[in-house]
């Protein structure tokens, strides 16, 4: 190999190691971004998730409940007044009737902001409501908010982060491609064998990039 040839062929060799350096590098860069990104789309997606689900229970416990106890307790009342005045006699069953029709009057006028209690799927067979249905078709009425799935977004982004890190053991033997080609130039005598190894250490981590990418 000439000299003049033998310049050509290690600037050659290190341009190519130096660019497939920096392709797998911007590669594994990329990936990295990528994982960051849904790592924090998981935070943010955890938080909706989150706040919806609060948002439902609140609903449901603070509004809804409730009305829905005042409503249980007035029917009792009302059932109690109308046994004791049918009871008694006199005045006394009638101020019991009248007290049952205006304990009635009330729950009628808001048993229906209490589907708890006007519902009967949500009635159980002893006795009382099943918040745990309501609860569930709440939830049911936010099925964007329902099926959010911040596990899965995490789950994504440290598979990248992986392939990313994975992608970065290219760049090791790359090192040694561009040191053996580096070498060449001053070490004429053992210039072919050093080139040899510099094409070989280039073409594994060539590889190793090649098969991170199509397997990760």
């Amino acid at each position: 190999m000439g000299d003049g040839e033998g310049h050509r062929g290690v600037a050659l060799l290190l341009g190519a190691v130096a660019l497939l350096a920096a392709v797998v590098g911007a590669r594994s860069t990329s990936l990295a971004n990528d994982a960051t990104d849904l790592w924090q789309s998981s935070v943010r997606t955890e938080v909706k998730r989150s706040a919806g689900a609060l948002e439902d229970v609140r609903y449901v416990y603070q509004v809804e409940l409730p009305v829905a106890v005042v409503v249980m307790g007035g029917r009792l009342k009302a059932d109690e007044l109308g046994t004791a005045a049918a009871g008694a006699s006199g005045d006394v069953a009638a101020t019991l009737a009248m007290e049952t029709e205006i304990e009635k009057g009330v729950v009628t006028a808001i048993e229906g902001s209490a589907p708890l209690v006007t519902d009967p799927a949500y009635a159980l067979p002893g006795g009382g409501v099943d918040l745990g249905q309501r609860l569930a078709d709440e939830r049911a009425e936010n099925p964007d908010l329902a099926t959010l799935d911040p596990d899965a977004l995490a789950a994504e982004g440290d598979h990248l982060a992986g392939k990313g890190s994975s992608m970065t053991i290219a760049l090791l033997p790359l090192g040694f491609a561009a040191l053996f080609g580096a070498m060449a130039q001053p070490f004429w005598r053992r210039r072919r064998l050093l080139l040899g190894l510099a094409t070989g250490a280039m073409g594994t981590g060539l590889a190793i990039a090649l098969m991170v990418e199509a397997l990760g």
